[in-house]
């Protein structure tokens, strides 16, 4: 059950059981501790029954094997164990209580998760908590360290000290007043106060004794000491508050005696104290007056606390450990060893320390390595660590730990050449060329001087100079800045004192809001104007950089201040700072270099222009930094500083737009923005510092700074001139004559680029940019004997692909930009002019963008298709040669190639210079669209004219009027540019659509499916999108004609390759990688869902249904829109049945919404609503539809149904009206009834279903209307009769209707069998409630599972092997569990236990396994055993006999060959576990009749039921050396047992054998003329069968049953009569009696007479050892063939699974412990015999 999954099997969600971790536990952690309380929350073991149940099998026999679950649970979950044994209380065993004490001390001790389960215990029982804190305090008074701890953590201090045991409390109170966690001035009086004058005595006994223990401390020189050490300031403030309060005579000179002893005291200690060492750690000094060992972990702890908050490094760490270990002082080596110790200890806990810590913790490690600090076995220790963490998995946090912490001691690497080769195995490091090279060159060294055989000597610690230790934190770990390093080497300031240093950090790590002021007046006390320089850095460095969310508080903090040269000196700190990491090389390449620039820039931004205060151009020029980092590539570091010191305008007065200082540069930046080769992320910060100023990137002009610096900046080299020169050369190679057309000649192209674009928005500036072919290599095609070579070569292959992908770079990317460029000069020149009077931007963009890409396209497949091809071939050649394959060869696989995929690589290369077109143009023409929005916007009267359309041709050319601008164009000129969308290039994008993912990297968006695209230069416009959205609606209409003329009736008859459904995949591919604008997609909704209206046939109406679907479900916010129209809007066009209902069946209209708004119309007489709820109606109820059933429609059918009944309904209502109730009569034709109303019978059952699934129903509500329905039909009893067979017969039938749908309808089946559940139970209820009705109530629940009963006899007869018992094991289960949670005191069981027998698996076997779950169900089976009521238990031992018998039906008919067979077996054999386990009395109780109707062939069954025995008997081990096992005291008992058997005996004869048997053992010595007494033939006879009983599967020759009830029967009346003993026991009549059938039935006669002597031996008593004596003596006197029956008897209870019944073990071990035993010939027949019986013998 623990291990289950929680699909199968979920306890910690079940509402019935207790959880150990519930909600409001979970609610009142800490939000740091809520997901690992959440995760353990939803183990199973999140049950205190559970961890119950385990405590009360660790006394049973299986005790050993829970004590192994106990411990495995102490390793995986000890919180959830000790807080559930914590919860079951009293303590109920030893193991109990030991269990407690040991999982408390490991939270307690230490541990990951100790603060959730100290809060956690500390609600649910806090006494135990406090009992464990103090027997740790009483064994180890040192340990009120880790108790405070503790405390702290959990937040539980103040209630801990509330506790009754004053030393304790005053030892705790104390220290914490010492760490400033308690103010003990005001703890002390107040509990004085409560508790008066014992508390005064107790507190004066606590200093008397610390005093004591402090003179023995120091006189002694005992470091060992268990107390804790009371400063001095405590000592003051106990002697204070004492002195102050009125105290009896004797404890008044107690207490003065005290105060003078300690005051002579410390005079001593401070007149003898030595100087401090200057080596050791500050503060811990050999005056020091507390406990070592405890103020020594306590020193640690503060030590490594500092580390961990930057306030010391880990090189200086390592120097104080260094002085530590090298110090003969004994406090300061005891530092180190518990340093190192801590350390290593920590280790298995270093998997769950945060990134930063574990990093310190790392590097901390490594020195500790590097600096010869540890050896031995603490080294080999230290190593194994950092091998472990490399194991890892590379990029993990404890990889990076492992190799943070081996940069730090790679130079030692020689020392250890196996460690080194371990390492060299580790294919992760090679992401780090310093500790490659380092491995490297070791190996090397060790490889030269193998034959010399010299010593490997390490450097010394002298040779790790600084730069190495700088150049191993720049490459292995990025996160240590060199800022601060930089920074305070740099600056010259005087520091404080470290006193003062330490609580000003202090007082910031603790600063917040709501402590501002004190904390405000705390630091100015300590702060002097001399200081300010260190406190600029301290806060600068250590804060501001590190911890950017609280800038705000930090600047409050400033302000609160009010020293205005101290904010000065701030900034110029940040200044500071700024420029060291802008002049740092290493800053554009570690990240963490880049975080802290933008939080320094945030902060200066903060600290001066939301301030109104200016950047002074000599501190810092954005301008130029913006361009000289261009010109560097260092973009990447100055973009995202500019944008966060300017995101901070936005809260100024005076530096926000239009500032012209800050336009200035944010026209700049759009200038960056616009830059082809710009990254996404610094494209982001400008876009985010847009929208952060309110401002749209598109209106802003941008300069032309960075043009002008192109051609004004003299080059360095001659290497961009000559490249220059190259691409040049290739593109006059490769440009066509037709390309002329469109340029006069280079010149006037890079003169035209150079002064008119200058004005306008900047263009693309290189030649070149990134293609990535990923996706067109994914789609090549290859020939079969090209495949052949592939594999023949897989190297060819990549060689192949690599060409292609290097001469699209080389070749396709060069041209594309150059055709980009001329198409988009052209392209701005025509359409301005055409367009110059035109004021609609939409035009202008549409006729831009479609010149422009079909142009660009074009142009491009042009100019590169010849060069790209003789590129690759020439590629391939060069290749090929080097892995010798001929050129011939190359020259064929290549042309090949080329000529397979010629069409595709085409298509590629036009749809990517299409896209570079269409985003250069945007950009080029950008200005052209702001002004036109601009005149549109300022509703200006004048008639447009665009001013830019001057820089193009010449206006003063005479034209004619129908080419002379004039106005807005019309659609025949505009026809000019609308014929491009006719041109080739679309017939290109159908054959490749998707290559629109292969444009760079800078035209992808993030964006979820349905939200607006940010404005991007690569847009293809809107109305591209709706013309490709409008094509595609036109290809589903050509595909759904095709269908319906290959005469397809409806959507689900299409197969999944039809085209209709391939298109239906491939567009929602389309939609969802697409991220198309959403008022795009909401008007092409729109004509679908008019397509929709329009339909007249059911294949389109449902295929556009499934293309509406798509669509909504990748637009949650259209969807919204979509259905609110659809069930609220005002319009007549929408009242189409046959829409609506398909619709409704693809769940696109929310159908109880809907129901309800629909019935409102027809309350209010709508025009033409009622014709249409007519058909509607009609649609989803009386058409078969399997999506709809009434109670979907209930308030609709309600109020046409009420049109009706008020006269005032059309015909079309009336007759669906009748309609419905003629359908719903049908079933019910053959059933007698007088004026049933069907109809209002499923209404009433509609009405329950829905209101029941309310979720704001409550049992109340319920019950109110369960009453109201009970008065609707208990007129007469056979209406109540129909009503409830009426639900029963509804729930299934819907239970199989929608489970026969897809999985989202399927959660629906559930829904009716459990409402019809509920309303019995409420109708149930609310009978047992009224006065003297329980016998009614108890009628109604019987009525109601008698038709249930019925109603599956029924189906189980006329389906037949198609019946399914799902419907009537839910409604079953469902009624028991709601009647038992509504009227316990009713007693239900018995009523179910009587309708369970009469459906037993014998009668219905088509409902065995549902019968079989429905008996051993928790509810069911708990009640009626946990009570032993002898009445219950009669009730299950009548429904576990009848399982039994009916799995004797199957094993006897064919075994268990089939699987159903097998399973139904085993799940028999679980039934029976839970009563072994949890009822083992009534097993042991019934045990005979069980074993009578049990198969002999299931000896496991046999041996479980055998294995029962009392709860409170503990068995004795039969294997034990000394175990006596004839002298048991249990042997004197007789076992409680069912006589059932004894009836078996009365019948069949004249005079029954229980009266024969009874006469012979009063007289055994009577014989008849055989000399044999006449019991011993009437035995014989009563047994064997005759000839025409046999079985006709498995024939005996002797009744089974009649053989175990005569063998028992005859030993308990032995027993009875006393004198059982071994020597005797020949004599006995039973013995007697066993010994003549054993030598006159046949050989099964025989077999099973000893198996029913072998079914008595149970658990130890009377019946027992009767029976194991007489298996003994048979075996001693009789043949050898009866010796081998008996150990074959024996032998096959033995070797199958556990548990084997008690007595069984011990006859056996008896039997083989005899020295004659191993001398049968049987056991010698075969070398496998022998094998078996020394293997059962072990």
């Amino acid at each position: 059950m623990l291990c289950a999954p929680l699909e199968v099997l979920d306890l910690a969600n079940n509402p019935t059981i207790t959880n150990v971790i519930r909600p409001v536990h979970i609610m009142g952690l800490h939000a740091t501790v809520r997901p690992i309380a959440m995760r353990l929350a939803a183990s199973q073991l999140n049950c205190v029954e559970i961890i119950s149940v385990i405590l009360d099998l660790a006394e049973s026999s299986s005790s050993d094997d829970v004590r192994v679950l106990l411990d495995r649970l102490t390793l995986q979950t000890p919180e959830l164990l000790l807080l559930g044994l914590a919860q079951i209380q009293p303590i109920r065993s030893g193991l109990h209580r030991d269990l407690l004490i040991k999982l408390l001390s490991i939270f307690l001790i230490g541990h990951a998760n100790t603060s959730l389960v100290i809060s956690i215990l500390w609600r649910v029982q806090p006494a135990l908590l406090l009992e464990g804190l103090l027997d740790m305090y009483k064994k180890e008074p040192a340990s009120v360290s880790r108790i405070l701890d503790i405390a702290q953590e959990a937040k539980i201090l103040v209630h801990i000290l509330d506790a009754d045991v004053p030393f304790f409390t005053l030892d705790l109170a104390s220290l914490a007043a010492r760490r400033q966690n308690l103010n003990l001035e005001k703890w002390l009086p107040e509990r004085l106060h409560e508790d008066g004058v014992p508390f005064a005595v107790a507190c004066i006994d606590f200093l008397e004794k610390k005093c004591t223990d402090e003179m023995t401390r120091h006189s002694q020189g005992n470091a060992n000491a268990m107390s804790v050490h009371l400063s001095k300031d405590v000592f003051r403030i106990f002697f204070r508050v004492l002195s102050e309060r009125p105290l009896p005579q004797r404890d008044s000179e107690r207490l003065l005696n005290i105060m003078q002893f300690y005051s002579q005291l410390l005079a001593q200690l401070e007149s003898r104290s030595p100087p401090e060492s200057r080596s050791m750690p500050p503060g811990y000094g050999p005056d020091t007056n507390g406990d070592p060992s405890a103020e020594i972990e306590e020193m640690v702890r503060l030590y490594f606390e500092r580390l961990y908050r930057n306030e010391l490094s880990a090189e200086q760490f390592i120097a104080v450990l260094n002085a530590c270990n090298e110090s003969k002082d004994q406090k300061q080596t005891d530092f180190f060893s518990c340093t190192v110790h801590t350390l290593l200890d920590e280790a298995r806990f270093f998997n769950q320390y945060p990134d930063h810590e574990l990093a310190v913790t790392g590097k901390l490690l490594g020195l500790l390595i590097d600096k010869h600090l540890i050896s031995s076995s603490l080294l080999r220790l230290a190593l194994k660590h950092v091998l472990d963490a490399l194991n890892h998995p590379l990029g993990t946090k404890m990889f990076n730990f492992g190799v943070l912490a081996l940069a730090q001691f790679r130079s030692r690497l020689s020392e250890w050449p196996q460690y080194t080769m371990l390492l060299s195995k580790i294919a992760g490091l090679k992401e780090y060329p310093p500790i490659v090279d380092s491995i490297a060159k070791t190996l090397q060294q060790l490889a030269n001087t193998v034959d010399t055989d010299k010593p490997q000597n390490s450097p010394s610690v002298s040779e790790k100079t600084t730069k190495s230790a700088k150049q191993n934190d720049d490459i292995i770990n990025p996160k240590q800045s060199g800022l601060l390093e930089k920074s305070s080497n740099a600056t010259m300031y005087t520091p404080p004192s470290s006193d003062v240093q330490e609580k000003i950090a202090f007082a910031i790590n603790n600063l917040s809001l709501s402590n501002m002021d004190e904390k405000v007046a705390q630091i100015k006390s300590l702060l002097e104007e001399p200081t300010f320089g260190w406190f600029s850095h301290y806060l600068v460095v250590r804060r501001v950089t590190r911890e950017r969310n609280n800038h705000e508080l930090y600047a409050k903090l400033l302000s609160e201040l009010d020293e205005s040269s101290l904010c000065d000196t701030i900034i110029e700190e940040t200044y500071k700072n700024i420029q060291i990491l802008l002049q740092a090389p290493g800053t554009p390449d570690s990240q963490m270099d880049r975080n802290a620039l933008k939080s320094l820039a945030s902060w200066l931004g903060r600290m001066t222009l939301a301030k109104n205060k200016p950047i002074r151009h000599k501190d810092l020029s954005f301008k130029d930094l913006l361009l000289d980092s261009y010109d560097q590539n260092r973009l990447i570091v100055a973009i995202p500083l500019t944008c966060k010191v300017l995101q901070e305008a936005q809260d100024s007065k005076i530096f926000k737009p239009p500032n012209p200082w800050l336009m200035k540069i944010l026209k700049l930046l759009a200038e960056l923005y616009w830059h082809e080769d710009l990254r996404l992320n610094l494209k982001f910060e400008i876009e985010l510092l847009y929208k952060t100023l309110g401002l749209d990137l598109n209106e802003v002009e941008p300069t032309s700074l960075l043009e002008e610096r192109k051609h004004m900046t003299p080059r360095s080299n001659g290497i961009e001139e000559q490249f220059d020169q190259q691409q040049q050369a290739l593109h006059q190679q490769m440009t066509p004559p037709a390309a002329h057309a469109f340029q006069a000649k280079p010149e006037d192209i890079h003169t035209d680029e150079q002064h008119t674009w200058s004005s306008g928005t900047p263009v693309t500036r290189k030649k070149t940019f990134n293609i990535d072919v990923s996706s067109l290599l994914a789609r090549l095609q290859f020939s079969t004997a090209v495949l052949h070579v592939f594999e023949q070569q897989p190297l060819t292959k990549r060689i192949v692909l690599g060409a292609i992908s290097e001469s699209y770079k080389k070749v396709v990317s060069p041209a594309i930009a150059t055709a980009a460029n001329i198409a988009c000069i052209s392209t701005r020149h025509l359409v301005i002019k055409d367009l110059a009077t035109d004021p609609d931007e939409m035009k202008l963009k549409r006729a831009a963008q479609r010149m422009a890409g079909t142009l660009a396209g074009s142009l491009s497949v042009a100019t590169c298709k010849e060069p790209l091809c003789n590129n690759i071939i020439n590629i391939i050649r060069t290749q090929f040669a080097q892995i010798h394959i001929p050129e011939t060869a190359a020259d064929e696989i290549g042309g090949s190639v080329i000529l397979d995929n010629m069409e595709l690589m085409e298509a590629f290369i036009e749809q990517l210079g299409q896209m570079r077109a269409i985003g250069e143009i945007d950009r080029a023409i950008a200005a052209s669209y702001s002004s036109r929005r601009a005149h549109r916007e300022q509703h200006i009267r004048s008639p447009y004219f665009d001013v830019l359309s001057f820089q193009g041709s010449p206006h003063n050319v005479n034209l004619p009027d129908a080419l002379r601008p004039g106005g807005t164009i019309d659609a025949e000129q505009m026809q000019v540019y609308d014929m491009y969308d006719h041109l080739p290039i679309h017939s290109v994008e159908s054959r490749a659509p998707s290559f629109q993912d292969n444009t760079p990297a800078h035209n992808f968006s993030t964006k979820a499916p349905g939200e607006p695209l940010p404005p991007s230069h690569d847009s293809a416009g809107s109305n591209m999108t709706d013309s490709k959205l409008e094509a595609l609606l036109a290809e589903m209409d050509r595909y759904v004609r095709q269908a319906l003329n290959s005469n397809f009736k409806n959507f689900k008859e299409l197969p999944p390759d039809h085209e209709v459904c391939q298109f239906l995949r491939q567009f929602f591919m389309f939609i969802r990688n697409n991220n198309l604008p959403v008022q795009h997609i909401q008007t092409f909704a729109e004509k679908i869902v008019l397509v929709l209206y329009e339909s007249n046939n059911l294949l389109t109406l449902e295929t556009y249904t499934v293309f509406l679907q798509i669509i909504l479900e990748l637009y949650p916010a259209l969807a919204k829109e979509v259905i609110s129209w659809l069930v609220y809007a005002d319009d007549e066009r929408k009242y189409n049945a046959q829409v609506t209902a398909m619709c409704m069946s693809y769940d696109l209209v929310p159908m109880e919404e809907y129901d309800t708004q629909l019935s409102r119309l027809i309350r209010a007489k709508a025009d033409g609503i009622m014709d249409y709820a007519a058909a509607l109606i009609r649609l989803c109820l009386l058409s078969n539809s399997p999506d709809s059933i009434l109670e979907d429609h209930v308030l609709t059918v309600a109020a046409l149904n009420q049109l009706v009944h008020d006269g005032e309904a059309p015909p079309s209502v009336q007759a669906v009206i009748s309609d419905l109730r003629s359908y719903y009569e049908k079933p019910y034709t053959r059933v007698k009834s007088t004026g049933l109303d069907y109809l209002e019978l499923q209404m009433l059952l509609a009405e329950w279903t829905r209101f029941c699934l309310h979720p704001l129903s409550s049992d109340a509500m319920l019950d109110t209307f369960a009453s109201q329905i009970l008065q609707k039909i208990t007129a007469t009893e056979e209406k109540q009769t129909a009503f409830l067979r009426l639900c029963i017969q509804t729930s299934v039938q819907q239970y199989m209707t929608f489970c026969n749908l897809p999985l989202p309808q399927q959660a629906r089946m559930k829904e009716s069998t459990d409402s019809v559940a509920r309303l019995v139970a409420c109708m149930v209820a609310v009978q047992a409630n009224k006065r003297d009705q329980a016998e009614t109530a108890i009628k109604l629940l019987s009525n109601a599972l008698s038709i249930c009963v019925l109603l599956l006899a029924h189906c189980h007869e006329v389906q037949g092997s198609s019946f399914d018992q799902r419907p009537f094991l839910r409604f079953f289960i469902s009624s028991y569990i709601e009647v038992s949670k509504r009227v316990p005191n009713l007693c239900p069981i018995t009523t179910f236990s009587e309708i369970l027998y009469s459906i037993r698996p014998t009668i219905l076997p088509g409902f065995a396994f549902s019968w079989l779950q429905l008996v051993s169900h928790r509810a069911i089976l708990s009640d009626l055993l946990a009570g032993n009521d002898p009445e219950q238990w009669r009730l299950c031992y009548k429904l576990i006999v009848v399982l039994l018998d009916f799995l004797g039906m199957i094993v006897d008919k064919g075994g268990l060959a089939m699987q159903s067979a097998q399973l139904f077996y085993r799940s028999t054999l679980r039934t029976l576990v839970v009563l072994l386990h949890d009822f083992p009395e009534f097993l042991s109780h019934y045990y005979m009749s069980f074993v009578m109707v049990v198969p002999h062939s299931c000896v496991q069954i046999r041996n479980l039921i055998l294995s029962a025995f009392p709860k409170t008997m503990r068995l004795p081990d039969p294997s034990a050396p000394d175990m006596q096992l004839d002298g048991l005291p249990e042997y004197n008992e007789s076992p409680t047992m069912a006589t059932e058997y004894v009836g078996l005996l009365d019948g069949g004869q004249v005079e029954s054998l229980k009266v024969q048997a009874m006469r012979y053992l009063e007289n055994s010595n009577a014989v008849n003329a055989k000399g044999e007494p006449a019991f011993f033939d009437a035995a014989l006879q009563f047994l064997k069968k005759s000839s025409g009983e046999d079985s006709p599967f498995v024939p005996l020759s002797c009744h089974a049953d009649r053989m175990e009830a005569l063998v028992l029967f005859l030993g308990v009346q032995s027993i009875a009569a006393g004198g059982v003993s071994y020597k005797s026991i020949g004599a006995n009549p039973a013995v007697r009696v066993y010994v003549f059938l054993l030598g006159q039935i046949p050989p099964q006669g025989r077999y099973l007479l000893l198996n029913a002597i072998v079914d008595q031996l149970r658990y130890p008593n009377s019946h027992t050892y009767f029976f194991r004596t007489v298996l003994l003596h048979l075996f001693a006197t009789q043949p050898e063939d009866i010796k081998e029956n008996i150990t074959r008897v024996l032998l096959e209870r033995l070797i199958v699974n556990r548990p084997h019944p008690w007595g069984l073990l011990a006859t056996f071990i008896e039997l083989l412990s005899a020295p004659d035993f191993w001398q049968h010939k049987f056991i010698h027949a075969a070398p496998d015999f022998e094998r078996l019986f020394d293997n059962v013998s072990r």
